[in-house]
């Protein structure tokens, strides 16, 4: 599920995996504490890149712009202190743009985290602040019959070296002949009558999910679904369905971002494959 990056990492970072599927997002550093994964320790352990970390390729013109306003608007009535070089001055604003972000990115991070404990029929009580955002999206999906098979799942795929962890997996449509799915969900802020639309880089993501979990010759025949929650107007979904053909034309996209990505960190996670091998 995507949210808004916390304010520490909004700018940088990366998920990373280990070739059995677990996730290796951080390590413990020479002081002993935790520190965020970087290139040189995946190269060192041969971990994984994740599917949004090759989909940070692209150039996303709408988070580069949400960024650059966010920025702009944080640094209204924010001087510059006596001898403070303007470096300095920058990261200040920075630091106070992506903390005014900081209580969505908490509430996308606990409306997740119900969907899954929902979906994976743990005995958890949704909290009541949650079910305005959670409730709509399981009455959806029961209403048109989806029936989810696994969630959270991480999926590895070793011909072109990545990992990432999709959000659901389902099957839909009548006893004995189920369709097969995917599902994403994406907390966003909305506005009234606005419409609400997938990016390129939705469904780059489920391409690659899809591809991995069921086969790029299966592609045509999956159901490649985003649930947009939106956390400004509390009780609005819109569903997203993308079909086979761009689908399978996002497929071929990813993999030309995967080479992209090996090319420009020169760091080929399949050769480490190789050598286990």
């Amino acid at each position: 599920m995507a949210i808004i990056n916390r304010p520490s990492n909004l700018f940088q970072g990366g998920h990373w995996y280990t070739l059995d599927g677990k996730s290796c997002h951080k390590v413990e550093g020479k002081n002993g504490k935790m520190r965020a994964t970087t290139l040189r320790d995946a190269r060192q352990l041969g971990l994984l890149p994740s599917v949004t970390g090759i989909i940070g390729m692209m150039d996303k013109s709408q988070l580069t712009q949400w960024k650059m306003r966010e920025t702009a608007k944080a640094s209204i009535g924010m001087d510059i202190q006596p001898n403070e070089d303007p470096d300095t001055y920058a990261d200040r604003v920075i630091d106070r743009a992506m903390n005014q972000v900081g209580d969505a990115a908490d509430l996308g991070t606990e409306i997740h985290a119900a969907l899954e404990n929902v979906l994976r029929g743990a005995a958890i009580e949704c909290p009541e602040h949650l079910k305005v955002y959670v409730s709509p999206v399981i009455k959806t999906l029961r209403e048109r019959g989806v029936v989810v098979t696994d969630s959270e799942k991480v999926l590895v795929n070793t011909d072109e070296g990545f990992a990432g962890q999709v959000d659901a997996l389902f099957t839909w449509g009548a006893p004995g002949q189920p369709n097969q799915g995917i599902l994403d969900f994406k907390t966003k802020r909305t506005k009234p009558d606005q419409k609400v639309a997938a990016y390129e880089s939705h469904v780059l993501q489920l391409a690659a999910y899809a591809a991995t979990h069921y086969g790029a010759g299966y592609l045509d025949r999956v159901n490649a679904v985003n649930i947009f929650i939106s956390t400004t107007e509390p009780g609005r979904i819109e569903v997203v369905k993308h079909d086979g053909k761009r689908l399978i034309e996002a497929w071929k996209a990813f993999r030309n971002l995967a080479a992209v990505w090996r090319f420009s960190k020169r760091f080929d996670p399949r050769q480490t494959l190789e050598v286990g091998e």
